[in-house]
């Protein structure tokens, strides 16, 4: 284990933890993903609070309380398994979180397409201007970031108020059109997909509820984190499982228009207040939901530039990624370097998906393997959980009992990443770009390795 001490600033109190756990975690725009489930939706929702996201938090709350360092899983892994599997863990992490990444700064420009109705509709149909509008957003969270964690974490605090006016949006459209019997209901209301077809989104629900171990990866930029790591999880974690099982109920009566999987919660809010009237106050109040929700993807662009850039920095201290990737900024004592390299690895991936038709596949099979690579980090976390805490003697009936059952549900995903969706028709092709993708990066994280230890071998 590295004995490097990095000089990095302390910042983050209790409530920014918390709101970071909201804005991280909790992404409405998921909910559309299961709404084929119908009613029976709800039971995924309630399996995946209980079956992952309690030993989840369980496993981190305990591993900051005994463990607090920066990196977190990777750091943690690399503590009960050495250096390969730590290794292994935090790439797995890092490719998971640069692929993601794009995805959500292009929600930005592509929400922003609503802001002024037709006017600015035209945003959503031109490539250029998405690509500005992504890359924009994108540098400006980088740069506040770099310039201090206590300016960036502002973003983060934001985005996290404004999932919970979203949240609040979603639950009064419900209530409006149950109490509204002329509205239309739900679309769905029942399940419409086989059982097979249905275990197909347990990854999908599974990987909404991930992004908890964010505030560990900082810990050593947190004020208290044995304290307040754990607390943040417990406040967090039960607001965000009560709000995905309440928001889900209440797609599932609105409905949401055409399962647009960016912005269709929005429109399903906007559509009912439009219902309701053509008054100032609604037209303010449809929007405000608009704003609410660019702001949400904002703060969890930003929580997921910054957390994951301090795994690689932790990688950078022990060598296996260039030790520039180490680098502390002298003035504002952040990882700049690894924030830099994660901001620039996105604006690439932004151009490829927008403009790069061949490269666009490819990286849309990267893109969906990718959830395999993050559900093996987390396997890791409860093997790491169970091993740290049988240092001192045999592990709590808690320990053992959660991190079976975490670890279960996540086995169960990663196997269920194989199952071609209803929507999908060529199932070798399907199957071939899922193995083909995960093999691409475990084998380029494999070469990787191989060049750091090579590094770590020759004579200082």
């Amino acid at each position: 284990m590295s004995t490097k001490v990095s000089p990095l600033k302390r910042t983050l109190t209790l409530r920014d933890l918390v709101l970071l756990n909201v804005v991280a975690v909790y992404t409405p725009s998921t909910l559309s993903q299961s709404l084929a489930l119908g009613l029976s939706g709800l039971v995924f929702w309630v399996l995946a609070v209980l079956m992952f996201m309690l030993p989840y938090a369980a496993a981190i709350a305990d591993l900051s309380r005994t463990h607090p360092r920066e990196g977190g899983v990777y750091t943690w892994t690399r503590m009960a398994f050495g250096e390969v599997h730590g290794f292994a863990c935090g790439w797995c992490y890092w490719v998971n979180t640069f692929l993601y990444l794009p995805s959500i700064f292009l929600g930005i420009a592509a929400v922003a397409a609503l802001l002024f109705g037709a006017s600015t509709r035209w945003i959503d149909a031109h490539q250029g201007t998405l690509s500005l509008l992504a890359c924009a957003t994108l540098w400006l969270s980088a740069g506040l970031h770099i310039v201090g964690l206590g300016q960036g974490k502002w973003l983060q605090n934001i985005g996290a108020l404004g999932r919970a006016t979203i949240a609040l949006g979603l639950l009064g459209a419900a209530a409006w059109t149950l109490l509204n019997p002329s509205e239309p209901r739900g679309h769905l209301p029942h399940n419409t997909l086989s059982a097979w077809h249905a275990l197909a989104l347990w990854p999908f629900v599974l990987n909404a509820v991930v992004g908890l171990d964010l505030g560990a990866a900082m810990s050593e930029e947190a004020d208290a984190p044995t304290t307040d790591i754990p607390r943040s999880l417990a406040i967090g974690g039960v607001a965000i499982g009560v709000t995905y099982l309440l928001t889900f109920a209440a797609a599932l009566v609105t409905g949401v228009p055409g399962n647009n999987v960016v912005y269709g919660h929005v429109q399903a809010i906007t559509s009912v207040v439009a219902s309701a009237g053509s008054s100032l106050v609604l037209v303010a109040l449809a929007s405000s939901m608009i704003v609410a929700e660019l702001l949400g993807l904002l703060g969890s662009g930003s929580a997921w530039l910054a957390a994951p850039a301090r795994v690689t920095f932790a990688i950078g201290l022990d060598a296996y990624l260039p030790r520039a990737f180490a680098r502390v900024h002298p003035r504002f004592g952040t990882p700049y370097v690894a924030l830099l390299v994660q901001a620039l690895a996105a604006t690439v991936l932004i151009l490829i998906s927008t403009y790069g038709a061949s490269l666009q596949e490819a990286y849309l099979a990267l893109l969906s393997g990718s959830i395999v690579l993050v559900l093996i980090t987390y396997t890791y976390l409860f093997a790491a959980w169970y091993r740290l805490s049988a240092i001192s003697g045999s592990p709590p009936a808690r320990v053992r009992w959660l991190g079976l059952i975490g670890t279960a549900a996540t086995l169960l995903a990663i196997v269920a990443c194989f199952i071609p969706p209803a929507t999908v028709n060529a199932v070798v092709g399907f199957e071939a770009k899922i193995i083909g993708s995960v093999l691409v990066m475990l084998l380029s994280g494999c070469g990787v390795y191989a060049i750091g230890t090579r590094k770590h071998l020759q004579p200082a």
